[in-house]
C-alpha cells in the first residue's frame, strides 16, 4: 500500500474514533448536572473501543521518522503543533461559553472558577475541595477539560524525542525501557493514586506506547503489503481476533471486575478497580485496538466514495476534537435549554447534531478557501 493509502487509513481511523469521543462527551452533557457520573456507568462502546485515546498516542509515535530532525527541532515543531492549538482552544472555548451562557444566567464567578479548575487540573481541585462554594460553570469545565490530551502529549513528546533514537535501535533496549516505564506506571497507580494532578500517572504509559509504536514502525506493523488472497484472509482474521480480544477484556472487566473504564484512560485516569494494572492493560488494548481499526480502515480506503468521505472527515479530526464540546454546549444549553429531550437516546441525538454542525462548518470553510484560490489563479496568470 502506498504512502497516500497509509495516510488515508490513519485519517479514517481518526475520523471513526473521534466520533466515539463526541459520543463519550455527549453522555457527559446528558448526565448534567453531574457529568462525572457517567464514568461509573457501563457503555457498550467502551467495551468495543476502549482504546480511543491510546490509538492517537500510538500514531504519534508510529509517525516518527528516526533522525530526520534534531531533538531541538522536533521539540520546537511539537511546541507549535500542540501549544498554539491549546492556547487557541482555551481562549475560543472560554469566550464562546461566556457568550452563550452568561446571558442565560451563568455567573462570572462560575466562569472564573472553571478556568481556575482547569489550570490547577481536576485531580488537584478534587484534593483541595475547589471550589468550596460549589459555584462553577460545568459547560466550560468540559470544554477545557478535554485539553488534557494536548498538554500530556506535549510533555510526553519532549521525553520521547530525548530517548527514541537510542531506544529503538536494539530490541533489548526498547523492551527494557517499555517494561520499565509500565512498571513505573503500575507503581504510581497502585501505591500513589489513579488520578493525579495534570494526569501525571499516565505519562509513563503514554511514553511506553509511543516508543513501542516507533519501534514497530521499523517492521511496518500497520501497513504490511497485501499481495494475495491469503494475505487478505490473514489480515482480516487477525483484525477480527484482535478486536474480539479487546471486547472480551472489556466485558470481563465489567462483569467480573466491575470496571466500567478498563483500559480507557479517561483524562489519563486509571481504572479504580484494577489501579496500577491498568497501565499494562491500556497498552495491550491500545496495540490490539490500533491494529484492528487500522486494518478495517485499510479495507474501507479501497471503497471510493466511503474512503473519500471518511478521509476528508478524519483529516479534520483535530478540529473536531478541539471544538466539539463548544457545539455540545450550544446544543445542550441553547437549543434545548438544558432540558432532557430524549432520555437514554439523548447522547446519540447530541452526537449526530454535533457532527452535522461541524461538517456543515467544514464544508463552508472549504468552499470559501476554494473561492479564494480560484480568484487568485487569474491574478497570478496576468502577473
Amino acid at each position: 500500500m502506498n504512502e497516500k493509502k497509509q495516510i488515508s487509513a490513519q485519517s479514517i481511523v481518526k475520523g471513526l474514533l473521534i466520533t466515539s469521543v463526541i459520543y463519550f462527551h455527549a453522555t457527559m452533557f446528558s448526565a448534567m448536572p453531574n457529568p462525572g457520573s457517567m464514568l461509573n456507568e457501563y457503555h457498550i462502546l467502551l467495551s468495543l473501543f476502549p482504546f480511543l485515546m491510546m490509538v492517537f498516542f500510538f500514531y504519534a509515535g508510529y509517525n516518527y521518522t528516526p533522525e530526520k530532525r534534531t531533538i531541538g527541532e522536533n521539540i520546537k515543531r511539537r511546541s507549535l503543533q500542540l501549544l498554539i492549538p491549546l492556547l487557541v482552544a482555551f481562549v475560543v472555548s472560554t469566550l464562546l461559553v461566556i457568550a452563550m451562557r452568561v446571558p442565560n444566567g451563568e455567573s462570572w464567578e462560575g466562569i472564573k472558577n472553571a478556568i481556575l479548575y482547569f489550570l490547577m487540573s481536576e485531580p488537584l481541585a478534587f484534593m483541595i475541595g475547589f471550589p468550596s462554594n460549589g459555584i462553577i460553570s460545568l459547560d466550560l469545565v468540559i470544554c477545557l477539560g478535554i485539553l488534557w490530551f494536548l498538554y500530556v502529549l506535549y510533555i510526553v513528546s519532549v521525553f520521547f524525542y530525548l530517548i527514541v533514537d537510542y531506544a529503538i535501535k536494539k530490541p533489548v533496549r526498547i523492551f527494557s525501557i517499555v517494561f520499565g516505564l509500565l512498571l513505573v506506571g503500575f507503581c504510581i497507580g497502585q501505591f500513589v493514586g489513579v488520578y493525579l494532578p495534570y494526569s501525571v500517572q499516565c505519562y509513563p504509559v503514554v511514553l511506553a506506547m509511543m516508543l513501542l509504536a516507533a519501534y514497530l514502525k521499523k517492521f511496518n506493523f500497520l501497513d504490511r503489503k497485501i499481495e494475495s488472497k491469503k494475505d487478505v484472509c490473514f489480515t482480516i482474521i487477525n483484525a477480527i481476533v484482535a478486536e474480539a480480544i479487546v471486547a472480551g477484556i472489556g466485558l470481563f472487566g465489567y462483569y467480573v471486575l466491575g470496571s466500567t473504564m478498563l483500559g480507557t484512560l479517561p483524562g489519563g485516569q486509571f481504572d479504580k478497580n484494577v489501579r496500577g494494572f491498568d497501565a499494562f492493560i491500556s497498552v495491550g488494548i491500545g496495540l490490539l485496538g490500533t491494529y484492528a481499526m487500522h486494518q478495517i480502515s485499510r479495507a474501507l480506503s479501497l471503497i471510493p466514495f466511503v474512503s473519500t468521505a471518511l478521509d476528508w472527515y478524519g483529516k479534520r479530526s483535530s478540529y473536531v476534537y478541539l471544538f466539539h464540546p463548544i457545539i455540545l454546549v450550544f446544543i445542550y444549553s441553547i437549543v434545548f435549554g438544558g432540558n432532557k429531550v430524549m432520555g437514554e437516546f439523548e447522547p446519540y441525538l447530541f452526537t449526530f447534531m454535533t457532527m452535522g454542525i461541524l461538517i456543515a462548518i467544514f464544508l463552508i470553510v472549504d468552499f470559501i478557501i476554494y473561492q479564494i484560490k480560484k480568484r487568485k489563479k487569474p491574478e497570478e496568470a496576468t502577473n
